[in-house]
């Protein structure tokens, strides 16, 4: 299923995204890493994403900003959101954003994206 879905990871964290886009890519998504919510949003505009991966702190423009501007845009895009805080985090929408709280077992990220992207057929264009 994972063959040709396009993850989109926002993560201002180097060892971070560079771990969680290996974990990824090893099960056969196309990950696109960006390090705020500014790049996210002009990256998917120029390569539009299945399912956005996104850290809430970041610089620039952090993950709640990200969510709202890319929720205007694509109300219906899957959403993971993976932070080590608790405060202002979104309302979790089943089958359409889902909250990993940091440290979460990498294992469980692979089948929580799957899960998202099971009530989409095909990949984005």
């Amino acid at each position: 299923m994972s063959g040709s879905f396009h993850v989109l990871l926002a993560e201002d964290e180097d060892l971070v995204a560079m771990v969680v886009a290996e974990i990824l890519e090893a099960e056969g998504f196309r990950v696109t890493v960006t390090h705020n919510g500014l790049e996210a949003i002009e990256a998917d505009a120029a390569d539009p994403a299945d399912i956005l991966l996104t850290d809430m702190r970041m610089p620039v423009m952090g993950g709640e900003a990200l969510i709202r501007m890319i929720r205007q845009r694509r109300p219906d895009l899957p959403i993971v959101v993976m932070t080590g805080y608790s405060e202002h985090l979104p309302a979790e929408e089943p089958g359409r954003l889902t909250v990993l709280r940091k440290p979460y077992a990498v294992s469980a990220l692979a089948p929580t994206i799957k899960a998202l992207l099971a009530r989409r057929t095909v990949p984005a264009p």
